[in-house]
């Protein structure tokens, strides 16, 4: 078996030839023979104790041919592949077998796509903006009141509801005088003024009693996701069981001994303080990585094939109906509620993989450049690294993941660390606390 010749047809698509040996092609139709002969009838003889002579004269020589070839294709690919010098990033396709002169002179025509060529515009010392860290007095008493909101004391009141009540109540909607189907719901708990019902529903519910029924007039918004109510007008009809209020703590020194070990408010805004900046250092911190990424992605130059986004794209659909499923949720019934069908939703995740792919190809690169090379200790530290997070044998984790494919991860780990560690950040002054 060798490679007899390649073209490249296009950027990137290359046209083999591949010459099998008659030894070789002999070898596969025995086995093929062997394999397939239990499926073959042959009158006068029992299934699958037919000779081979027979079976051929009866069916043509030819009656085996294809599961030779079947069994040879996997080590007939990879040979070809390695003596091209070729980096193929799908499936062959369009194969086409000349076996006129078999078990001489055959030859197979396959065409496969290959890694584009890669340029990076630089990944050493990436310039991008970073997020001054600010944490102002408002943004102290913000949260200061935020944590007085989760101590609140809720108490039940007879008096008229406020914004910040919660309501319990039962409502049944109806669209021209029918209920519809999800508009019902008893002893519902409805924060007044939280914005999470309708537009128009929970004002109507202000000024209101324990006790009292009340016919609540809205319209659905025009994008809502079920079509048979979007834009239409319904009525609501509640019955207010119970109004809660929050009574908040005071903000003296009781309450802030209360949140941890603080003497004095004071004590509790400097703690607020050092929180509130570790925790936008660390978002700063994440965000300039991203955009170190990103800046990377944009300088990488790769004429990169069709087929390698689409196959990633696909993965993100597989990814996200992983995570949708470890939520409880199947992804046939997530693209009904976002109202897309399984094609436009693959489609929608094409940008994202495009430079994903570009990337995989920026860091691969990079690899390449550095000589990045992980010693066998590291490998082996790992392997005990991931069974002792997971409570398996570092045996059963090499059955799981491959030395080839550890090795792979920890050098795509090395590179991005190596563009990471050696960007440079330009100051930017801090975002609205809103974005």
């Amino acid at each position: 078996m060798s490679l007899a010749g390649k073209k490249e047809l296009e950027k990137n698509l290359w046209e083999l030839q591949i010459a099998v040996s008659a030894e070789d092609f002999i070898k596969a139709t025995g086995t093929a023979y062997l394999k397939e002969r239990g499926r073959i009838n042959v009158p006068g003889f029992r299934k699958g104790k037919a000779p081979r002579p027979i079976i051929e004269k009866l069916y043509g020589k030819e009656v085996f041919y294809e599961g030779a070839l079947d069994s040879l294709l996997p080590t007939l690919l990879e040979d070809a592949y390695k003596a091209g010098k070729l980096d193929v990033v799908a499936p062959p396709f369009d194969l086409d077998a000349d076996t006129n002169n078999a078990p001489n002179d055959i030859t197979l025509t396959v065409k496969v796509w290959t890694k584009p060529k890669v340029t990076i515009e630089k990944y050493k010392g990436i310039e991008v903006e970073k997020d001054e860290v600010i944490v102002s007095e408002a943004d102290i008493d913000a949260e200061l009141e935020r944590r007085r909101e989760r101590n609140a004391r809720v108490i039940s009141t007879e008096e008229a509801s406020v914004d910040g009540d919660i309501a319990v109540i039962d409502f049944e909607g109806f669209l021209d005088g029918v209920p519809f189907e999800g508009g019902k719901a008893e002893k519902y708990e409805l924060t007044l003024g939280s914005g999470s019902f309708i537009p128009g529903f929970e004002e109507q519910l202000l000024g209101k009693k324990a006790g009292d029924s009340v016919e609540v007039n809205v319209s659905f918004p025009e994008e809502y996701h079920a079509e048979e109510l979007a834009g239409k007008p319904v009525v609501f009809k509640v019955y207010i069981h119970e109004l809660k209020h929050k009574e908040l703590p005071e903000l003296d020194d009781e309450f802030a001994k209360d949140l941890g070990d603080y003497e004095t408010v004071a004590e509790l805004r400097d703690g607020i303080k050092c929180e509130l900046t570790e925790q936008r250092t660390m978002r700063a911190d994440e965000k300039f990585y991203d955009r170190v990424m990103e800046a990377l992605i944009d300088g990488t130059q790769a004429e990169i094939p069709a087929v390698m986004i689409e196959r990633q794209a696909k993965d993100n659909v597989r990814q996200m109906a992983d995570n949708l499923a470890r939520q409880g949720m199947q992804l046939d019934m997530y693209l009904q509620y976002i109202g897309q069908t399984p094609e436009e939703f693959e489609q929608s995740q094409m940008p994202s993989a495009e430079r994903r792919v570009r990337l995989e190809l920026a860091l691969e690169k990079i690899e390449k450049l550095e000589k990045i090379k992980i010693p066998a200790k590291k490998l082996d530290d790992e392997y005990t690294k991931v069974a002792e997070q997971y409570g398996l044998t570092v045996e059963r984790v090499k059955e799981i993941i491959s030395e080839e494919d550890m090795e792979a991860s920890l050098k795509r780990e090395k590179a991005i660390d190596i563009v990471k560690d050696t960007a440079v950040p330009i100051p930017k002054k801090a975002e609205d606390e809103a974005e």
